[in-house]
């Protein structure tokens, strides 16, 4: 394993690998923290999202709220003070929807994504490298969004249409 670069959450390591047909390879790894994403639901039928300011594609993006689990929390921790955190929630009840690997082809990083009831939303406290406005709509419209293309984040797209099939709710 060489590190080629160590940043605040992201690794890069360059590796030379032996695949199991014998092939070898650079390996070029994005090593990442385990993450969580969920889908808040608010009052029975409507859903909480973000639109963010991503500056990687320099665009607000909308999205679900979602971070990483820092090394002294359990994923269901990281959920709720990230929900804290991005929307000011205050959590009823969560249930998993997806566990799995984000982007296997470069990067280690793994994904729980969660539904969670808020009971109750108060004023959210973004960290200042956050450019966050909150929105609250209806889920139907969030589906909307998913179907035409307004929603351009796979981790939101995901667990909305997760949502909506275990939910039996129609497009």
């Amino acid at each position: 394993m060489v590190i080629v670069y160590k940043g605040r959450r992201v690794t890069l390591d360059v590796s030379r690998v032996t695949l199991p047909n014998g092939h070898e390879m650079n390996l070029e790894k994005v090593v990442f923290p385990h993450a969580v994403a969920a889908l808040p639901i608010y009052e029975g039928n409507k859903v909480v999202l973000l639109r963010q300011f991503r500056p990687v594609v320099n665009d607000y993006i909308i999205e679900v709220p979602a971070g990483v689990v820092e090394s002294n929390e359990r994923p269901e921790q990281a959920l709720i003070r990230e929900l804290r955190e991005e929307i000011g929630a205050e959590v009823d009840y969560f249930e998993k929807l997806f566990e799995g690997f984000t982007s296997p082809g470069y990067s280690t990083e793994y994904i729980t994504i969660y539904y969670a009831n808020i009971k109750s939303l108060r004023e959210p406290k973004p960290e200042p490298h956050e450019v966050i406005d909150r929105l609250i709509i209806d889920f139907k419209d969030a589906i909307n969004m998913v179907l035409s293309g307004n929603i351009r984040d796979a981790k939101s797209a995901l667990a909305i249409t997760l949502y909506m099939l275990k939910r039996g709710i129609k497009a």
